[in-house]
């Protein structure tokens, strides 16, 4: 399904000497990761060698987000890579330069990096790329009469994650699962496991509202804030869950099973205190919120914007901690960082200016089973994993429209032992067949190992199908047809209430294209999965 925005006729002279630079930059840095592969892995100095810090040059702004950012990390200036991007407003404040077309993205954008990661070394020391405001936010595809798991529009963030791979520029919806979802194995140790697994960096961006600038580093007030929480010491505080129990249209509701409350779960079996909150009010006036997963706009109650901050006498949701993280289950809330705020739906950037010092985003519209899962994310974090890697052990899919703002690299300066049980459902990980979601019956109707409630895959073939497959219908069409038909088959009860209805199907939507589990009756696989 790959497509690369070509069109018949003869292809203009500048555009083809294009196309050839990309070429070469990319087949240079192909072979410069192979060569990697057998390499031996240098050891890391006190700096940070395996971070390239991307730049456009043509905003002061970005420049001084990447040099303050490259100062606090101790990230060689080498390191810092500026991009020449046009801008028509190099302050930032206006949303004019933060979409680009696929073909800007390659000649200006994939192209360079590629270039600077294919020099001596550089590919299998880089591990992790920090984008700065300034650097284009996402990649548009015109084509709007495809149909929507079509189209190429992406996080531009995303599409850096898999830089000297063929995954770039393919729609990355269900037709690529991501092979690091659900790791617990860190992601160094997995790449170099994996050298030809189409995941190859961890992509954070540092971006916020644009202004006021701190007048000593020229550094956005909100940003600079982003970057030093990813470092202070008073992170202390609560997590807080926050449903919506009235979430009972298009299969949302599901969402609060698969993904809310089981990060509540996560949480407290890690001993940490958690406010999961399972009324139709929206949480508020929390003092310090050291973690964060709700509806955002989505919720019933949300009300007009801004969403967060300041509304009706209210502090929605309160006040973070240092280095907390904030989830919300909203399609574009990371769509723009411009001033004033263009609202349709509530904004990451808002979470920031409240404190959070990291935010899984949406450039536009992933659907709800592409959300980055809250339930992964911060159980890992609370674990030690750093922010970056914990959101990306908890992104299902590759190469589409998330990303991560905050600092890659930031860790709880107070990490948890992992439980032996962390769904918290009295049945330890060795021997829990829905290692995440709690289920203390373990039902498991088919024997396959897989319990019901994380085992949509009706047929058994190892994914959960959403087009028609070699064994006939989908996994999803037959829980769709026992939903509609009446007839009740006891594989697609997922969630074991004696019937099958729209709350299977909304379930088993959160796993198309993905495999059931995980099991922890069923380790993970070899490099089979991950190495396509």
């Amino acid at each position: 399904m790959r497509r690369d925005g070509r069109r018949g006729g003869r292809v203009r002279p500048a555009r083809a000497e294009s196309i050839r630079r990309r070429r070469r930059a990319l087949r240079t840095l192909a072979l410069a990761l192979a060569a990697a592969a057998c390499a031996p892995a240098p050891q890391p100095p006190a700096t940070h060698p395996e971070v390239l810090v991307v730049v456009n040059g043509e905003s002061p702004v970005s420049v001084a987000i990447g040099r303050y950012y490259a100062g606090r990390r101790s990230i060689p200036a080498d390191h810092v890579l500026a991009l020449h991007l046009p801008l028509t407003d190099p302050s930032l404040v206006t949303p004019a330069s933060e979409s680009v077309s696929r073909e800007v993205f390659e000649r200006e954008v994939e192209a360079p990096i590629a270039a600077w990661l294919a020099e001596a070394g550089r590919a299998d020391a880089t591990q992790v790329i920090v984008t700065c405001q300034g650097v284009p936010l996402r990649v548009r595809d015109p084509r709007a009469d495809l149909p929507f798991e079509e189209r190429t529009n992406a996080a531009v963030d995303a599409e850096l994650a898999l830089l000297g791979s063929t995954w770039v520029g393919t729609p990355g919806f269900v037709d690529n699962p991501n092979p690091y979802y659900t790791s617990d194995e860190p992601f160094a140790a997995w790449r170099a496991r994996h050298p030809k697994a189409p995941l190859r960096y961890i992509v954070g961006r540092l971006a916020a509202y644009p202004t006021p600038l701190d007048a000593a580093t020229g550094v956005p007030v909100d940003v600079k804030a982003l970057i030093d929480a990813a470092q202070a010491d008073d992170e202390r505080g609560e997590y807080v869950v926050d449903e919506d129990p009235r979430q009972s249209h298009l299969g949302r509701d599901a969402a609060n099973h698969v993904f809310l409350a089981p990060a509540a779960a996560a949480l407290e079996a890690l001993g940490l205190p958690v406010r999961h909150d399972t009324t139709p009010q929206r949480v508020a006036d929390v003092p310090r919120i050291a973690g964060y997963a709700a509806w955002g706009s989505n919720d019933g109650t949300a009300g007009p914007p801004p969403y967060y901050g300041e509304v009706a006498g209210r502090l929605i949701p309160g006040r973070f901690a240092a280095r907390a993280i904030a989830i919300d289950l909203v399609s574009t809330n990371a769509r723009s960082f411009s001033v004033p705020p263009d609202y349709g739906q509530s904004l990451v950037a808002d979470l920031v200016h409240l404190g959070a010092a990291g935010a899984a985003g949406h450039a536009d519209e992933p659907t709800l089973g592409a959300v980055a899962r809250p339930e992964l994310i911060l159980a890992a974090y609370a674990e030690g994993v750093p922010a970056g890697e914990a959101w990306l052990r908890g992104l299902p899919y590759l190469g589409w429209v998330n990303l991560y703002v905050g600092d890659p690299l930031m860790r709880t300066a107070h990490p948890r032992a992992r439980p032996a049980d962390r769904d918290g459902d009295g049945i330890p990980d060795a021997r829990d067949n829905c290692r995440d979601l709690p289920n203390p019956d373990q039902r498991d109707t088919d024997g396959d190992g897989f319990g019901n409630l994380c085992d949509p895959d009706i047929d058994g073939d190892g994914v959960v199908s959403s087009r028609r497959t070699d064994h006939g219908l989908s996994d999803l069409a037959r829980i769709a047809r026992s939903s509609d038909t009446g007839l009740y088959v006891p594989d697609c009860d997922l969630d074991g209430d004696g019937k099958v209805d729209a709350a299977d199907e909304g379930r088993a939507a959160l796993f198309a294209g993905l495999p059931p589990g995980p099991s922890g009756l069923h380790p993970p696989g070899g490099a089979s999965a991950a190495d396509p």
